[in-house]
């Protein structure tokens, strides 16, 4: 399926609607067939032995947290999970302090687990140790997962792997944070271990397909995070409107090795604010990085080629992440407003963006150029258009802007374009879309 949609990329172009969509209905991304229970009456649970018992049913089920639910050693759950929805009613935390190797970890997503929507929780964990031991969430063999508007605090070994045969993943809205120290003298040897979210737990770990397919949308890397935001092979990643701010002296944002299979990560409207290192390569993994970074603040240069992804989702500009994702009432984080009947809702819902746009339909031609392309609209747009043409390692080369165009036509002159690979992206006040050309 993957294949598909980047076919479709590379020949019809991709579309994304510039909104903003503070509760989602349905997850965006490479997560986006999660469904979970479905909209199944739900039922509330407020202690550990109904939690796991629900978790483990083999029939779908809504299953609604209420209150704190403190996991005692050795309480994890690590379950083959499939066709679950669990959702946080306001406040809702899942707890376990325990800071031993086994007797740690809050959620493990066993292999054969399918079809899993999170959303609305707070996991908390002890605090970092580098005993080898469990993550407050890990997914380690899950296939259409989506995480959505949770917090992740202080995981004994990492806030949220994903690992195993997991594929097919979105994070969206969610936040990762340290708020205890780090306990050192652990047996892996780092005394600070407050590494966040590891995706593949070697060179050689990787799905069925070879890639680790992850989104992560408007997620917030917060204080305390050291490293691994996230660490990564054999993996394709779209990091969209996220926001990086932690308060750790030399953190490392994103660590990125290709694995046995390469690996490509596509970061777009991301914000690293705070954060020493944003990109840090790891050869020892073998294999090749590919690494973009399209309208980025503080961004680093990128690394090889790589297109954005194939499916259709909703953005906001870059200037605006650090407001809506960062430390406010509407942030990432487990901030939804859920009713014991499982209706969400936000009084953040938009954020004052409009989300109701016409769509842009535009072409261009020829799509093997000489000197001149034509970018045409479809339909008429009472907005200025801005054209900018992008080479293949996603480095702008040109732009232009047509103020309220009085046709549907736009012409540019390529002739100083050397021979190549180029995309054209097209924006309006609310939409984007670009469509890939070739110059000869």
């Amino acid at each position: 399926m993957k294949r598909i949609l980047l076919l479709c990329c590379l020949t019809l172009g991709w579309f994304t609607l510039h909104a903003q969509t503070y509760n989602y209905t349905t997850p965006e991304g490479f997560g986006a067939a999660a469904t979970g229970g479905g909209s199944l009456t739900p039922v509330i649970v407020t202690n550990y032995t109904d939690l796991k018992s629900n978790l483990q049913s083999t029939d779908p089920k809504v299953i609604l947290v209420s209150g704190t639910i403190t996991l005692n050693s050795g309480q994890n759950i690590s379950e083959v999970i499939t066709n679950k929805t669990l959702i946080g009613l306001p406040g809702a935390k899942l707890v376990n302090l325990t800071q031993t190797q086994s007797g740690g970890g809050i959620l493990n997503l066993k292999n054969g687990s399918d079809n899993v929507v999170i959303r609305n929780l707070i996991f908390e964990g002890p605090g970092a140790y580098d005993i080898d031991g469990r993550d407050n969430l890990t997914a380690d063999g899950c296939t259409n997962l989506w995480v959505d508007h949770c917090e992740f605090q202080d995981g004994l070994d990492g806030n949220f792997d994903i690992k195993g045969n997991s594929d097919n993943v979105t994070v969206s809205w969610c936040k990762f944070t340290y708020l205890k120290p780090a306990t050192s003298g652990g047996s892996g040897g780092s005394n600070d271990h407050r590494f966040s979210n590891l995706i593949g737990s070697s060179s050689s770990n990787a799905p069925a397909d070879g890639h680790y397919s992850v989104t992560f949308q408007n997620c917030y890397w917060a204080s305390g995070c050291k490293e691994r935001m996230p660490r990564a092979r054999n993996a394709e990643l779209h990091i969209v409107n996220c926001y990086y701010n932690t308060d750790v002296n030399n953190a490392k944002a994103l660590g990125l090795g290709g694995g046995i299979n390469n690996l490509t990560c596509y970061v777009e409207n991301t914000n690293f604010e705070s954060v020493a290192n944003v990109y840090t390569p790891y050869s020892g993994d073998g294999g090749t990085v590919s690494l973009a970074f399209t309208n980025c603040l503080n961004g680093v240069s990128n690394v090889g080629s790589v297109t954005a992804p194939g499916y259709t989702y909703t953005t906001f500009p870059v200037t605006d992440v650090a407001t809506y994702v960062g430390d406010t009432s509407c942030g990432a984080g487990a901030t939804l407003q859920v009713t014991n009947n499982g209706t969400i809702t936000s009084t953040c819902d938009n954020l004052g963006i409009a989300t109701t746009a016409k769509k842009l339909e535009a072409s261009l031609y020829p799509t093997v150029v000489t000197n001149n392309i034509t970018v045409k609209l479809e339909s008429a747009f009472n907005s200025s258009v801005s054209i900018q043409i992008i080479s293949s390692n996603g480095k702008e080369i040109k732009t232009q802007h047509f103020e309220n165009p009085v046709n549907s036509e736009m012409n540019l002159n390529l002739n100083q374009l050397s021979k190549g690979t180029y995309f054209c992206k097209i924006s309006t006040q609310d939409q984007v879309k670009t469509i890939r050309f070739i110059k000869k």
